[in-house]
């Protein structure tokens, strides 16, 4: 069986367009953007101190296959820990400072960042709209316990619900 030589260069050619314009649509960038959260927290163990500052700083990306990651720095008293979030949808919650981090894809322009501690999960959701974008930060107890952990970098500390006094949102 003969097989003409110009069909098989046209699909060679097909294939190849099929794969590269796959890789395109995945890094498609659908929002980057930039979050700042700050407040306070009054922590009772291993040290008590109340109104101590807490703040976080990042940036990331939304792309259009449903990818996601952000870079948060977060810190508590005088330490801080970067904790990288990158995932897609359904994907597992990676190692990160003082426990796991995921980073949940919620619709086509809204995540969700989740860093998981002993005690509690820090919750950044952010939404972006063309060129606006919101975040909201929420600290969630886990089941049974009843103080809310940090973590420095190096020591987890026991702490009050932490209060959030700013949150803000840019698309880059």
């Amino acid at each position: 069986m003969w097989i003409d030589g110009r069909f098989v260069r046209n699909l060679m050619m097909l294939v190849l367009g099929l794969t590269f314009s796959s890789q395109t649509v995945a890094q498609t960038t659908v929002a980057k953007f930039h979050i700042r959260f700050s407040g306070t927290v009054d922590c009772q163990q291993p040290v008590a101190a109340n109104n101590i500052p807490i703040s976080g700083d990042g940036s990331g990306a939304i792309y259009a296959d449903g990818s996601a990651y952000a870079d948060v720095t977060e810190t508590a008293f005088i330490f801080s820990s970067t904790i990288h979030f990158d995932g897609r949808l359904g994907a597992r919650p990676t190692s990160a400072p003082g426990g796991s981090a995921q980073v949940r894809v919620a619709g086509r322009n809204g995540l969700k960042l989740i860093w998981n501690l002993p005690n509690n999960a820090l919750v950044v959701n952010i939404s972006t709209r063309g060129q606006s974008c919101s975040a909201s930060f929420a600290a969630n107890l886990f089941p049974g316990k009843r103080q809310y952990t940090l973590f420095d970098g190096s020591t987890i500390h026991y702490c009050s619900r932490p209060r959030v006094a700013e949150t803000s949102c840019q698309v880059q």
